[in-house]
């Protein structure tokens, strides 16, 4: 198509210089000619000859360089037409494989896919051309079962851009003589196998790789595969402007992202680290930092990773500015409509980006609760790439949250065989079975998990839980134990502690529970994690709360609610603790008050709005409880919505684990059996009183009668 437009441009200024020549030209010349023979010009000395000067009319020759004007001026017009025409064809689709060590050293062997990886980034600049992502190309291979290909040959080459409609593949080499790298490339056509081009750049020292052949290389590549570059100011590419100086900096990012996306962030933050630590200003690092730093809870360090991301987006591909402009209007504007835009923008620009489809997915299944519309982003995701695992997962856990268990375990199967040698499909399947009541074979997917990597901290306190369910608490605290010794980082530590206080004073020991819980909040406050702080003031509250300690309470849990947003849920969580507060002191006014404002809140509330609901319920019967109507009181609670535990958690808990005793039911039917007289027969009664009285602790789902 680019060759069309050029041969028309050429044919039109052609066409408009030869009109102009026959149609203004060539009669100019012709009437100069005859008007000279009309009246030759006599030149001679001997006969004088008086002539009477006319008139002189005013010339023509002023037509030859207008119409000269005229016609650059069309035929620009001309190109200038095809030329925004040739801008809309579609883009050359391009793929770049691994590179070959000539250089007999194991020491250089990253650079067989760092070499591709940087081309490819610097390739993407130009609007002409589409190539083929490192990602796309390792989600190719894994559809032909060849994920574990360190060097991709010729042959497997070929089949992958014809899997992905690619005509012309880049292979390549690389050797050294002393201390001069020479790196090679040859451009061959997918469907013929034609070579169409080669082309080679050397210089001194593995720096001059990153420094200058890259950019060498990338422009013969560009300029040789789409002849519109070659017919106008090819794009400049310069790859130390998108990345970075240092190419240990880049060898060191390469290996944090992989790691990053195993979910082994200990691993990946002390890459990413590294390879800010050489070059500062290098942009993506600092965009997978945030994101490692997220996950590891340390919040502090995550916003200011993404301001600096932010702050060098300039010294990044367009595809590369977007995606950090998206975490960073999600991270730290908290514009989730902004968020959005930006993804839109990306799925829409970069069709085949996998990576946009699964953050799209997530934004609707997140922020506009559509599972249809987060399904049908996630598909689009496996579309591109059927081994996905990230995506496999989230669909798995969509199934899983409307009951259809086959279909979740067959997608948490698939994310198991295409992650082989990743701990988190287990640890995924092991929640699956934990929401099935199977808490046998939950925990010996979550051992697997452990086994996989020793260091996969999210499984301990998932055991943890699961022990303490069936009352082995000495197990689970070992558990939790092991939990803050493996802690990649003092956010998660700081949970382990939490979990350990929660525990703790279930049992009954709140000294050593306001211990741990001092311990969690020395490791919290530094890394800003506040929502680790909400639940070190929520336990302590509910701490406080039992010994009768009132005021301490209350101030705890105004610390908690002060660091959360003023949503309506929280709004009612907060009036439903106060109020319990005001019911134990008596001040039955208040609590009314309490309910009332509850009771106006509910029908704003839209994230769950059925625990809200339970919240309001509970404190009510509470109140009637507290004036002896017992039966209203049970009435009114058994209708209550019943909350189960649908994942055992790994950090924190929710809102349903806490307050512990959620027996209203069961103390109004002993209460009013105790005003009928004396109890001749406990056990029968006890066999009729609703033990959970429409709240679990700590029940899993496939546990209830």
């Amino acid at each position: 198509m680019e060759i069309v437009s050029i041969v028309i441009t050429l044919i039109a200024i052609i066409a408009t210089v030869v009109f102009g020549y026959f149609q203004i030209i060539v009669p100019f010349v012709k009437k100069e000619v005859r008007l000279s023979k009309e009246f030759p010009f006599v030149e001679s000395t001997d006969i004088p000859v008086k002539r009477r000067r006319k008139k002189k009319k005013p010339g023509r020759r002023w037509l030859i360089p207008v119409t000269a004007v005229a016609v650059v001026i069309i035929a620009i017009i001309l190109f200038r037409v095809l030329l925004l025409q040739a801008a809309e064809l579609p883009t050359k689709p391009i793929a770049i494989m691994t590179f070959k060590n000539l250089t007999g050293e194991e020491k250089y062997d990253y650079l067989c896919e760092a070499i591709p990886n940087l081309l490819i980034t610097n390739l993407e600049q130009s609007e002409h051309l589409q190539v083929m992502t490192w990602e796309r190309m390792h989600d190719l291979l894994e559809q032909l079962d060849k994920e574990d290909l360190k060097m991709i040959d010729e042959q497997t080459g070929f089949e992958l851009c014809r899997m992905d409609d690619v005509n012309t593949i880049v292979i390549g080499s690389f050797t050294k003589a002393g201390n001069v790298f020479v790196t090679d490339v040859k451009i061959l056509d997918v469907s013929t196998k034609k070579l169409l081009r080669t082309t080679s750049s050397k210089g001194e020292g593995v720096v001059s790789i990153l420094k200058v052949q890259v950019d060498h290389l990338s422009k013969d590549i560009a300029k040789n595969i789409s002849l519109f570059e070659r017919t106008v100011a090819p794009t400049e590419m310069e790859v130390i402007e998108v990345t970075t100086g240092s190419m240990e900096a880049y060898n060191y990012f390469i290996r944090g992202k992989i790691e990053h996306d195993r979910f082994c962030y200990g691993e990946a933050v002390r890459f990413l680290e590294k390879a800010v630590e050489l070059d500062s200003t290098f942009a993506s690092a600092h965009y997978y930092l945030g994101m490692v730093y997220f996950c590891l809870r340390d919040v502090k360090a995550s916003k200011e990773a993404y301001q600096k991301a932010k702050i060098l987006s300039g010294k990044v591909t367009e595809k590369e500015r977007l995606y950090i402009e998206a975490e960073y209007a999600q991270m730290i504007e908290k514009d989730y409509e902004k968020w959005y835009r930006i993804l839109s923008r990306l799925a829409k620009k970069y069709p085949k980006e996998k990576q946009a489809h699964m953050l799209l997915g997530y934004y609707y299944f997140a922020i506009e609760r559509s599972s249809e519309k987060a399904m049908e982003e996630h598909n689009k995701a496996l579309e591109l790439d059927p081994n996905y695992g990230s995506a496999l997962n989230r669909m798995a856990h969509q199934y899983a949250l409307t009951g259809d268990y086959t279909k979740a375990i067959e997608y948490y199967r698939r994310y198991a065989a295409a992650s082989p040698g990743d701990a988190n499909p287990f640890d995924s399947m092991g929640d699956l079975y934990f929401r099935m009541g199977q808490l046998d074979e939950a925990i010996a997917q979550y051992q697997e998990a452990l086994f996989v990597d020793p260091d996969f901290y999210f499984t301990c306190g998932k055991i943890a839980y699961i022990y303490a369910l069936r009352e082995e608490y000495d197990e689970a605290m070992k558990w939790l134990d092991r939990l803050i010794a493996i802690a990649p980082s003092s956010g998660i530590r700081a949970s382990g502690f939490c979990q350990k206080a929660f525990y703790g004073h279930l049992l009954g020991n709140s000294d050593k529970a306001l211990t741990d819980l001092a311990a969690a909040d020395d490791l919290l406050k530094p890394i800003e994690y506040q929502f680790g702080m909400v639940f070190v003031y929520w336990i302590k509250a509910w701490i406080y709360f039992d010994q009768g300690k009132f005021e301490l309470s209350r101030d705890s849990h105004k610390n908690c609610y002060a660091t959360l947003s003023t949503m309506p849920y929280n709004v009612v969580f907060f009036n439903w603790y106060l109020g319990l507060i005001e019911l134990k002191q008596e001040h039955f006014d208040s609590t009314r008050i309490r309910l009332a404002t509850i009771t106006s809140l509910l029908p704003d509330v839209t994230v769950l709005k059925d625990h809200a609901q339970f919240l309001y319920d509970l404190l009510y019967a509470e109140v009637l409880f507290a004036q002896d109507s017992l039966e209203k009181s049970i009435t009114v609670f058994k209708g209550s919505s019943k909350f189960e535990v649908e994942t055992p958690p790994d950090e924190i808990f929710d809102a349903t684990h806490i307050p512990y005793d959620k027996d209203i039911q069961a103390r109004a039917y002993l209460k009013k059996a105790t005003l009928k007289g004396p109890l001749r027969n406990m056990k029968n009664l006890l066999t009729q009183i609703p033990i959970n009285g429409g709240g679990v602790s700590f029940v899993p789902p496939g546990t209830m009668n």
